[in-house]
């Protein structure tokens, strides 16, 4: 597989190269995916359990409490 990546990434590979953290661009890009995909699993289940909450609760209309109330329920499960 080839990937291309725009000049400020590759900058940043060959910075992360020189610092012999990494043996290779290849390791690097496996690191990176390995995070991206530990990010996507941290953030699934909170966005199910919000989908679940909109899809069970009673209709609401939308206005500035539904949004201050939903910024408080993230603040609380962050």
């Amino acid at each position: 597989m080839t990937v291309a990546l725009p000049p400020a990434l590759s900058h940043l590979v060959e910075r992360l190269l020189s610092t012999g953290r990494y043996a290779d661009e290849g390791e690097i890009i496996r690191e990176a995916l390995r995070a991206l995909e530990r990010q996507e699993l941290d953030e699934s289940p909170a966005l199910e359990a919000a989908l679940l909450e909109g899809v069970h609760s009673a209709h609401v209309p939308y206005d500035a409490t539904v949004l201050a109330r939903m910024r408080q329920n993230a603040i609380m499960h962050a």
